[in-house]
């Protein structure tokens, strides 16, 4: 189900204001890679990566 763009905008204002939303947002990812979880997987790295641009070096 694609999202709606009330929901991408929603989360892209929070990334935006929200160190600590973008890093739980990659760690749940993550998690859910390692815990086999793929699709799921990558539905939330997509959002990180399609709300924050990308990833940035720290």
């Amino acid at each position: 189900m694609p999202l709606t763009r009330d929901f991408r905008e929603t989360i892209q204002a929070r990334t935006e204001r929200d160190q600590a939303f973008r890093q739980e947002l990659l760690t749940e990812g993550v998690e859910c890679l390692l815990s086999g979880e793929v699709e799921t997987a990558k539905a939330v790295l997509r959002d990180f990566i399609n709300t924050t641009g990308g990833f940035h070096q720290s």
